[in-house]
């Protein structure tokens, strides 16, 4: 039973190095040269065509198109939008808040065909004259009634002319001013230049200089009302004139002239000041209207749709021309999709054909891609793993046919001499015993020898790193084998520096040399010589093996390192080898973070060196 579990156990570190023995050549051949396939090239052409198409589309319904919503309507949609916010400016000025702005807003809604809304800070919907439809972020803008303007004509900064505030008159002094202006009107007769009736209700009354006066200096005097907010304004004036440390003004007045706009309420200063005296009026004009003004909101200015777009905004030669362009640019994209498409779905149907084949048990299965088919690097990879995989599956075959062989000797003399003992046959019980052992401790080392390269490859295997000297190790290696050399007639020989300092683990390094050594010695003839060679070359210990044995073949040169591989099969039989060696040597190495590398030449003999980092911490 123990044999047993040892053979199963060596056939599972068999199946361990196939497998990753099969990854380490697919990783290699996919790291090779790859080409670029058709496809891209067709890939390329297709795309190149389809942007030309959607430029070419893009220019040509740009050029043709005649949308309804073009620069014209927006110009008019821009016209009538002012329009109401100047209505609206001028109806803020003479209330103080927008409670009663509905019938206004249904009035310019029906003037001007656009849709108002007019929206207080909080976002609350203070009038609207189409609820249901959406308040557009770029239909909204901002109303303040007190901020001031530039006159267009003057490019004199303003304030909003609609803000009467303490300035509106009632009934009984509008009907005073209105006798007063019509006898004015019928006194200069064609002398008169021009009439206005202000939004505060002032009548105004302009004529030639040279006109008699014909009772425009009465009709011109301010009224109480409007002297005291003249004063008002004066004393607001001067206030902020004072902070400025500016000239004060003695008065501020009425502007009656026509350059002043006929409908607007202006003002003057007496003396006519510079800008700080206008700036301050402009100021003290905000603080006076501003309790009698309706506060700044937001106005949402859209047509009666909500500026909503739909996806037939255009005119029907416009739709038509869209509508051939869409046709030809499917058209084009059916072209190009079975330009690309079909010949990669033949490759892969190809490659799926040769995967299921390969699945279900065919090793034999290739694609047959040729190297102008669009997955032919794809298929390639396919075929060479394929190959690689059969390849390995015999090796293995023939590697569990050797364990098997390996273990059924050693098994079938140990039974044969046990059973001729019980039957009284054969030897006696200490030379029976002596050979059980050699056969056991034969079987043992096979198993251990795997168990050894298993950990050594997988990482797992422990380590104990200290500082020692490798000449020293090589040295005491040399000794060791000294007289096995002499008997076998082979000069065995040391070239090593006085000492070479390393950090490893002593006894895996000993084992690395003795394998080696041991393997020179056995291919050695007689006359023959070993050399061992340890020096030290850019951080890096360096120990070759050199012998004058009998050398590799340069096709087994690579093969020299895998598990159970050996040139001549009569050496593990004959109890030699048991063609482990090289393999525990390698991965010892690698585990020690160096390498091992090989070169041979049939009759000349061959080289193996080690290469250890000299800088190795340890840890």
């Amino acid at each position: 039973m123990q044999q047993q579990r040892g053979r199963m156990r060596v056939v599972a570190e068999v199946d361990e190095s196939m497998a990753y023995d099969m990854g380490t050549t697919t990783r290699s051949a996919a790291e090779g040269a790859r080409r670029v396939p058709r496809m891209l090239i067709r890939y390329f052409a297709a795309g190149l065509l389809l942007v030309l198409a959607s430029v070419g589309g893009t220019v040509w319904l740009a050029q043709t198109s005649e949308y309804r919503f073009d620069q014209q309507t927006s110009g008019d949609e821009f016209v009538r939008d002012e329009q109401v916010v100047d209505a609206l400016r001028t109806w803020a000025g003479s209330h103080a808040d927008w409670r009663d702005v509905g019938p206004t807003l249904l009035q310019l809604s029906h003037e001007t065909g656009r849709r108002i809304a007019v929206i207080d800070g909080t976002g609350a919907v203070i009038a609207d004259t189409a609820p249901g439809l959406p308040r557009p972020e770029g239909s909204t803008r901002l109303l303040d009634p007190l901020e001031p303007v530039v006159d267009p004509v003057t490019l004199e900064v303003q304030v909003n002319g609609g803000a009467s505030g303490a300035f509106v008159l009632d009934e009984a002094q509008r009907e005073l001013l209105t006798r007063q202006a019509s006898a004015v009107v019928e006194c200069l007769g064609d002398a008169v230049v021009g009439t206005a009736v202000w939004a505060t209700g002032r009548r105004v009354v302009n004529g030639y200089e040279d006109a008699p006066d014909c009772g425009r200096a009465a009709l011109n005097a301010p009224l109480p009302s409007e002297r005291a907010a003249l004063d008002q304004l004066r004393d607001r004036t001067n206030a902020c004139l004072l902070a400025a440390d500016a000239p004060l003004v003695s008065d501020v007045e009425l502007d009656l002239t026509l350059s002043s706009g006929p409908a607007n309420l202006a003002f003057r200063t007496v003396p006519t000041g510079g800008d700080a005296a206008d700036d301050c009026l402009v100021q003290a004009r905000i603080e006076q209207s501003r309790v009698t003004t309706a506060p700044a909101v937001n106005i949402v200015l859209t047509d009666q749709r909500g500026d909503a777009r739909g996806p037939l905004d255009a005119s029907p030669g416009s739709i038509a021309r869209v509508a051939v362009f869409v046709v030809v640019l499917l058209a084009l994209l059916s072209a190009a999709a079975a330009l690309i498409i079909v010949p990669t779905l033949r490759s892969a149907r190809r490659l799926e054909t040769a995967v299921d084949r390969f699945s279900a048990g065919d090793r034999e299965a290739r694609t047959g891609m040729h190297a102008r088919d669009d997955l032919a690097g794809v298929g390639a990879a396919f075929d060479r793993m394929s190959s690689e995989i059969a390849g390995h599956e015999a090796s293995r075959r023939r590697l569990l046919g050797d364990i098997a062989h390996e273990l059924r000797s050693p098994l079938t003399n140990i039974r044969g001499w046990v059973e001729a003992a019980d039957d009284g046959l054969g030897l006696d019980d200490a030379a029976l015993r002596r050979l059980v052992l050699d056969e056991a401790g034969r079987m043992e080392r096979i198993t251990g020898d795997l168990q050894l390269l298993s950990l050594a490859e997988s990482g797992d295997l422990v380590l104990e790193r200290t500082r020692c000297d490798a000449a020293a190790v090589v040295r005491e290696l040399a000794e060791a084998y000294r007289a096995r050399a002499t008997t076998s007639g082979v000069a065995l020989n040391v070239e090593a520096s006085p000492s070479l300092p390393l950090v490893t683990d002593p006894a895996r390094l000993r084992q690395i040399l003795d394998n080696l050594l041991s393997n020179a010695l056995r291919h050695t003839p007689p006359g023959g010589r070993v050399d061992l060679v340890a020096t030290m070359h850019d951080g890096t210990v360096r120990i070759a093996v050199v012998d004058t044995g009998e050398g590799i073949a340069p096709a087994d040169l690579p093969r020299v390192f895998d598990r159970l591989w050996r040139g001549e099969p009569s050496r593990v039989r004959a109890g030699q080898s048991t063609g482990l060696g090289l393999s525990i040597a390698r991965g010892l190495a690698e585990a020690l973070g160096g390498s091992l590398r090989a070169r041979s030449a049939i009759g000349e003999g061959s080289r193996f060196e080690l290469s250890l980092p000299a800088g190795h911490s340890l840890g």
